[in-house]
């Protein structure tokens, strides 16, 4: 990002926060540049950019417009054990780095999903290839600023879904927990741990939950798309520390809060979330062969299956 840009976006988040209340805090680095508009349920409807509006797809997909089995392709260093060139994958989405595996291999990314500004400020690269591609894109209007910043909306080639914490929603006062509790039944938004913001989003368009993994809001949105059975590629989560991405190397190797936030809350998310979707029909299959998902709740699978042997 030009330096001049990155001293006038200073500038205008200072000025934001001298002029706005703490529970705006959220929206810095959105406000003067983005506008965001909703429906009557107050759904995300509309994103614009300096004036430009942006298409978005939010009204054009429906909950439960897919069935049977979808992938999601993390980037724990496993992925480095499977040869995709023996897959034939259908609905597939990637996160993060995975876009990486288009070096190796033939695979088509149907969706792609990516809310860690950090992500997109580190790699943009990464995340240039990624916009490019025919895909769908969720992501979160904080982070469509970020990509914004370092490229031209032309080079958006993709469709874009925008989501949202529940509890920081674009450019609207923060919520606590217990407002969004009273706001949305358990059918849209379900709570597991409110002192912990822990839960598992039913409805989308209503928010989405984030735990510190966005292999955990891949699944909220896979299981809003109406899939059957999931299946997690790389979602090792396991010594993340030490264990490189499959597409790093130990000199380019970013940091990591996998190891922080594994214990009290993705371990107990996912674990919460995957006996709420049994209870639905929609089975989880994990690929990670000692991975930190393990139990009944989750079907651990050789990924030579997929490809019939």
């Amino acid at each position: 990002m030009p330096v001049a840009r990155r001293f006038a976006n200073t500038a205008l988040k200072l000025l934001y926060r001298y002029t706005h209340g703490p529970g705006q805090r959220h929206n810095e680095r959105l406000w003067p540049h983005v506008s965001v508009g909703r429906d009557a349920q107050g759904h995300v409807a509309g994103y614009a950019y300096r004036r430009r509006p942006l298409p978005l797809a939010n009204a054009s997909v429906a909950r439960g417009a897919s069935s049977g089995t979808g992938h999601i392709i993390a980037c724990g260093p496993s992925i480095n054990e499977i040869d995709y060139g023996r897959l034939s994958l259908t609905n597939v989405m990637g996160v993060n780095g995975a876009i990486a595996l288009l070096d190796r291999y033939a695979l088509r990314f149907d969706y792609y999903c990516f809310n860690d500004t950090g992500f997109v400020r580190a790699r943009p690269e990464l995340v240039r290839r990624i916009v490019g591609q025919d895909l769908l894109l969720f992501t979160t209007p904080l982070c469509l600023w970020h990509v914004l910043q370092r490229m031209p909306p032309e080079a958006l080639r993709c469709r874009l879904f925008l989501i949202e914490n529940p509890q920081r929603r674009a450019l609207l006062p923060a919520r606590t927990m217990a407002q969004v509790r009273r706001d949305h039944p358990d059918g849209e938004l379900a709570v597991f741990d409110p002192d912990r913001a822990l839960g598992f989003s039913r409805d989308i368009r209503k928010g989405v939950f984030d735990v510190g993994t966005v292999a955990y809001t891949g699944l909220q949105v896979m299981a809003w798309l109406g899939f059957s059975e999931i299946v997690l590629h790389g979602v090792d989560l396991c010594n993340a520390a030490t264990a490189a991405r499959f597409y790093e190397s130990p000199a380019d190797r970013l940091p990591t809060t996998l190891d922080q936030y594994l214990p009290g809350h993705i371990l107990p998310s996912f674990t919460r979330a995957a006996a709420l979707l049994r209870e639905s029909g929609v089975r989880i299959v994990n690929l990670s062969p000692g991975g930190a998902l393990s139990g009944g709740m989750f079907h651990q699978q050789d990924w030579r299956t997929l490809a019939g042997g």
